[in-house]
């Protein structure tokens, strides 16, 4: 066509690729075509030329050629471009009466000036709402148009993909056994995160609702818990929207403005008519307005099928008309408000019959969706189906729907076949969560099959950390009641495991089946909670057998990430680190569990000394804790070890604040004491000893009595002790606990507890990485108060590590025993061996002997190059490499460097000039 210069020609320029072939008016979409089409439809073929090329011609013209254009895209599946506006201005003039067109002027123009205009207009079932808001939908192009009423639920999935909303954690907590008050928190809940996604979507809201409706079954309630009609369910919704809005409902909201709309006039339903059909004859036009009354949506039926119909005649009761109670049943049926789209094949098979042989009044009800689908045209021309009939229609849609997971399952439910919904349930319970209110309706379920939905309902709420929902309580129960003692036993296993998730160990150890009794189905689910106990108790080889026996049992798919959780835990407690960091990292889908692998990947490369890895992996983990409900000890417990991550990068004001929150806020007084004991190692990196000796003085009580988790507590008190031996070495040396440490203090109570804490480890041989790390650290601890010569050979005993991170540990000591032989080569030669770790205090140490050994060759000037590395540090190693290198610089050449006439110690100014300021060369 040349040179696009009108809209028009654009509209068609976007087309003309997806078309194909030839009809009686010639070839699809020419010039020829277009007049020949336009003109069947009542219209003059000569004004389609200067339409297109000219933009000129009457708004009447130019709508019967937009609508053969729009037909055009339909059928090559594309969306169709919007209404010129021109047009849709034109069409509400003509369309609308008085009361509707000042309000859609009102609106379109304060949407054109900028503005944000927020309206709500009222008027009953009859009174056009619908027409108002489709005239400004035709006028505005992206707006977002929402249709509520009924069940809302099945209105608002669909709107939250849209808006890329998660609504289902929310939905899924909404049960008929809860307090009024508690579902009118859930619902004000929903209604707050519809109007953040909303807000953030950004487009003008066009949305039409019905006088009454339910969520999940259940009644509506305003914030006070009183049931109420859907405008006043809505009111705080819209007060929350910072978008415009136009809002038709069917009754006043409680509080804000609104404009009555009023049943239409004669003259506005004849316009109404002339719009929708432009060559329809007069008398034809008065019949329909005569029929409709002032009723704007009968009016709209009987205009959609007086288009399509050619006898002359429209039905007054659709669904009970012999020639469309076929189609509008099986529309009915098929055609879900959650997945509207029926397959063309399919709507064939249960009418007998292909769409092409159908009525015209048949096709008005259908609307093309592509892909070989169509949808109801107009929804609210379905009937309610006898069971019977539906029933045979859900069958015939089951066969069809095979590997289309909602479809399975809605229309499984409405065959009443539930032999084949319980095997959809029991394959991933999740599922539950598209049949909202399926536990409510199996009251009078038999037995047997109300006992395998009340299995998938505790493993749904297991998934979610739901244990305490109201349904998950009743399903269990239930199954505490079972005749079968293998669903007595899984019952018990899934309490256990609810108390595990709460912290409560000692209650789940008392519900736990004994470990033999568990096997079939129930087998991994139960070994995987015993596994839970016996960490907590700190029996990780056991906890590892547990898991390993989980692990040879047939795993159900919805159990993957539990089992890849605890794969990767006792793959962690074991040494192998890559093992457990894979299996951690393939735990995606339940919140409370992804973020219980976040933190241990955290915990794990925080070990090895990927730290700053480990920083990020922490705090996701703590956020997705935090979000998804897990137990407030839980929680106090990640704090604190991700407040030791945050010292280890060096951020010590951010490490204080979780810290001492998790000190705050832990209730348990074992998770209290390790939060104690972690934080004093902040206040001694900080160089406060007395304050970190008053903490661990606290927590060295707690853990040398507590009788309760006898292996962690054991273990945390040999870590304590070691941190209270470190405290006095910090009160010797006047030094922070940073890296780079320098030997050669005296401090008599650090060496009387590491001496006895090394011979334990030595004799004992305790199981587990965390002992091997603990016993690296007190022999570098030791070794600093050793004489040289005595360290080197202790140190030498502990380089056989197969970890790269302990290994350096161990290597950086023993370098330091030679540094204070003045061995510089040989203390060299093991810094090079050491890999590029992304750990700071590694990072420093090293640098420090490096540094070190180059002023002891008498190498000043590569010595202060060679500290420039220092940059990336932060700012307290940055601090410490100053302090302790500062001690043994040539005093005259640091002054020189420095340029300082500061009464301050040089190892002081360094320190200061280090941690200040990026070093330059």
């Amino acid at each position: 066509m040349g040179e696009v210069s009108t809209l028009w020609q654009s509209y068609l320029e976007a087309l003309r690729p997806h078309l194909s072939g030839r009809d009686h008016r010639g070839k699809k979409g020419s010039l020829r075509w277009l007049e020949a089409a336009v003109a069947e439809r009542g219209g003059r073929a000569g004004t389609v030329r200067n339409i297109l090329y000219k933009d000129l011609g009457s708004p009447e013209e130019k709508l019967r050629l937009f609508e053969v254009i729009g037909d055009l895209y339909t059928e090559s599946g594309l969306e169709a471009p919007p209404l010129p506006s021109e047009l849709a201005l034109e069409s509400a003039r003509r369309a609308l009466g008085r009361d509707k067109r000042r309000l859609f002027r009102r609106f379109v123009r304060a949407l054109e000036q900028g503005d944000k205009p927020q309206m709500v207009v009222v008027g009953g079932a009859a009174t056009g709402k619908g027409v108002l808001l489709a005239a400004v939908e035709r006028a505005v192009p992206g707006c977002l148009m929402v249709n509520l009423g009924g069940e809302l639920a099945q209105h608002l999935h669909p709107l939250a993909e849209k808006l890329g909303l998660e609504l289902e954690g929310i939905l899924s907590q909404l049960s008929p056994t809860q307090p009024y008050a508690l579902q009118a928190a859930l619902q004000d809940e929903l209604r707050s995160a519809l109007a953040r996604a909303l807000n953030a979507y950004g487009r003008p809201l066009l949305l039409r609702a019905e006088k009454e409706g339910q969520i999940g079954g259940l009644n509506l309630r305003d914030t006070q818990g009183n049931p109420v009609g859907l405008a006043a369910w809505i009111e705080p919704l819209l007060r929350r929207l910072t978008i415009p809005f136009l809002a038709g409902l069917s009754e006043p909201p409680p509080n804000l403005a609104w404009h009555p709309l009023s049943a239409p006039s004669r003259a506005e339903a004849r316009r109404y008519v002339k719009d929708r059909l432009p060559d329809l004859p007069p008398e034809r036009v008065e019949a329909l307005v005569n029929q409709a009354g002032r009723n704007f949506a009968e009016l709209s039926r009987l205009v959609l099928l007086e288009a399509a119909q050619i006898h002359g005649s429209t039905p007054t009761n659709l669904s009970q008309d012999h020639t469309l109670r076929p189609i509008l049943q099986a529309l009915a049926v098929l055609s879900p408000e959650a997945d509207p789209g029926v397959p063309v094949a399919l709507l064939e098979k249960v009418l007998g019959k292909r769409l092409e042989h159908l009525s015209q009044a048949e096709r008005a009800l259908l609307a093309p969706l592509g892909e070989g689908k169509v949808r109801p045209a107009l929804r609210t021309l379905l009937p309610e189906v006898p069971e019977k009939e539906a029933r045979k229609l859900h069958l015939l849609a089951l066969d069809y729907f095979k590997g289309d997971l909602f479809r399975e399952l809605y229309h499984a439910h409405g065959a009443h076949r539930l032999d084949r919904l319980l095997e959809l349930l029991s394959r991933d319970p999740s599922r539950l969560s598209l049949l909202p209110t399926l536990w409510a309706e199996s009251q009078k379920w038999p037995t047997p099959e109300r006992e395998r939905l009340a299995m998938a309902v505790v493993r749904y709420r297991a998934v979610l950390g739901q244990y305490a929902h109201p349904e998950a309580l009743e399903a269990l129960e239930l199954l505490f009641g079972s005749a079968d003692p293998a669903i007595q036993a899984w019952a018990r296993v899934k309490a256990a495991e609810a108390r595990v998730d709460a912290g409560d160990f000692p209650a789940a150890l008392q519900l736990l089946p004994p470990p033999q009794m568990l096997s079939g189905d129930i087998g991994a689910e139960g070994l995987l909670v015993w596994a839970a106990v016996e960490r907590w108790q700190g029996d990780y080889v056991q906890a590892e057998t547990y898991v390993q026996q989980a692990l040879s049992l047939p795993i159900q798919p919805f159990l993957a990430d539990r089992v890849r959780l605890w794969q990767g835990l006792v793959a962690k407690d074991a040494g192998r680190f890559e093992e457990a960091l894979e299996a951690l990292r393939q735990v995606s889908h339940d919140p409370l569990l992804v973020g219980r692998a976040r933190y241990q990947s955290g915990d794990l490369l925080l070990r090895i000394g990927r730290v700053y890895e480990a920083e990020a992996q922490m705090r996701q983990g703590l956020q997705a804790l935090e979000s998804s409900g897990a137990p407030p000890e839980e929680v106090a417990r990640v704090r604190a070890r991700f407040g030791t991550a945050l010292r280890r990068i060096g951020n010590f004001a951010e490490a204080e604040k979780y810290l001492y929150q998790s000190i705050r806020e832990a209730s348990d007084d074992f998770i209290r004491a390790r939060a104690i004991s972690e934080a004093s190692v902040l206040e001694l990196a900080r160089g406060r000893p007395l304050e970190a000796l008053a903490l661990l003085a606290e927590a060295e009580a707690y853990l040398r009595e507590v009788r309760e988790r006898p292996e962690e507590a054991h273990y945390r008190h040999r870590r304590t002790l070691y941190r209270i031996a470190v405290a006095y070495w910090v009160r010797a040396s006047g030094l922070p606990y940073l890296p780079p440490y320098v030997g050669g203090q005296q401090a008599p109570q650090s060496e009387k507890i590491l001496r006895e804490l090394r011979e334990e480890l030595l004799t004992k041989k305790l199981p587990g990485d965390r002992y091997i790390a603990l016993a690296i650290d007190v022999a570098l601890k030791l070794s600093l108060l050793m004489p040289a010569p005595q360290a080197e050979a202790m140190m030498q005993g502990c380089l056989r590590q197969s970890d790269p991170y302990f290994q350096a540990q161990a290597r950086l000591g023993y370098a330091e025993t030679l540094a204070r032989q003045e061995k510089w080569a040989e203390a060299l030669a093991q810094v090079v061996q050491i890999g590029d770790l992304q750990d700071p205090g590694v990072q420093s140490w090293k640098l420090g002997l490096e540094t070190q050994a180059l002023l002891g060759l008498g190498q000043e000037e590569a010595a202060w190059k060679k500290l420039q590395a220092c940059a990336g540090l932060p700012a307290p190693y940055r601090a410490q490499l100053g302090r302790v290198l500062g001690k043994i610089w040539p005093t005259e050449a640091l002054r020189a460097r420095l340029n300082t006439q500061s009464p301050l110690a040089l190892d002081d100014c360094l320190a200061l000039h280090l941690s200040q300021a990026e070093p330059t060369h």
